[in-house]
């Protein structure tokens, strides 16, 4: 599982842990699309395919200043074999640690992570204890509003 540590700058949840990536499509592009777009732009890494886990997932998140996050996110499994090149205006630092590992401390609050990697992480153990046996989900399955 690759971590990575949200830029000092951001205007959310600045310098905290969270899943490899995040973003938004931009109008009319496949969520998978956008998934391998931000990838590239955020790790410098390129993949053949995003395989859809969480179709429905959404999270609501308030920060200590008041300013909540409510968005529809479905998370994706995307493997790379190939060096990282973060892009500093998104990533500070990144940290790869082994799947079971990291659910065993998210799940048992022993790692520090964003609101929303947190809400991710029991659902993703129930897909199963090896990441690479995940069954993918039908994009179908996403929410009308996730459909280009």
């Amino acid at each position: 599982m690759l971590l990575t540590k949200r830029a000092d700058h951001k205007i959310t949840w600045p310098s905290v842990w969270t899943n490899s990536c995040c973003g938004h499509p931009l109008p009319g592009e496949p969520v998978d699309h956008a998934v391998l777009r931000r990838l590239s732009y955020e790790l410098g890494l390129t993949a053949e395919r995003a395989d859809l886990m969480l179709p429905a997932f959404s999270y609501r998140a308030e920060m200590a200043n008041g300013i909540v996050e409510h968005e529809l996110c479905p998370v994706y499994r995307v493997t790379v074999d190939q060096a990282l090149a973060p892009n500093p205006d998104e990533v500070a630092e990144t940290r790869w640690m082994p799947w079971k590992e990291f659910a065993e401390g998210a799940q048992n609050g022993l790692l520090a992570i964003s609101p929303w990697c947190r809400e991710q992480v029991p659902l993703l153990a129930e897909l199963g204890s090896d990441p690479l046996t995940w069954q993918p989900a039908s994009p179908d399955d996403l929410p009308p509003a996730a459909r280009p």
